[in-house]
């Protein structure tokens, strides 16, 4: 791994908790997310509420952003997996933000605007499955290890035309 200035990471980035080989030494490392910012804020998405509810079903057409492609990825997404999705593509409610702020005829103007309308303090986080409660979680980012899938249909600060909040770090 090198330092964590040699890898890119400030002293004060954490481990991530049970990512750590013998010794202690880490695996993966929570990227630095920009100032008053939560890098993962625990948020759940209940995916198979948001389908019997008509929040987003498995054929909206939203679902083919978090496409995994290729042949490893056709593998993996039979197995459920996906590309990443970021906290700010839903709203609290777990509606998608740019399909919400479109039906509410919202226009946005700065990143305040955003998590005002979305019902949430500023996160970078991901969300990811928790097999503990079979939701999924918003957590943290790790450097290198996310998918870029925030475009103008998923997320609402570039269907705004303001910068997105992800760390370009963070994209694989």
């Amino acid at each position: 791994f090198g330092s964590r200035a040699q890898i890119g990471l400030a002293e004060n980035t954490e481990a991530v908790p049970g990512l750590v080989r013998e010794g202690g030494e880490p695996i993966a490392m929570v990227l630095e997310v920009p100032p008053d910012y939560a890098n993962g804020c625990a948020l759940e998405f209940d995916a198979k509420e948001a389908e019997a509810s008509g929040k987003m079903k498995k054929d909206d057409p939203i679902q083919e952003h978090y496409k995994k492609t290729g042949l490893w990825g056709s593998i993996t997404g039979a197995f459920g997996d996906k590309k990443t999705m970021y906290c700010h593509h839903l709203t609290q409610d777990a509606i998608p933000a740019v399909r919400a702020a479109q039906q509410a005829g919202k226009t946005l103007k700065t990143a305040e605007d955003v998590w005002t309308f979305l019902g949430k303090k500023p996160c970078c986080g991901r969300f990811a499955y928790d097999s503990s409660t079979g939701k999924l979680k918003c957590g943290p980012l790790v450097k290198g290890d996310h998918d870029n899938t925030c475009n103008p249909e998923t997320c609402i600060f570039i269907a705004s035309g303001l910068d997105c909040p992800i760390p370009a770090a963070a994209h694989k």
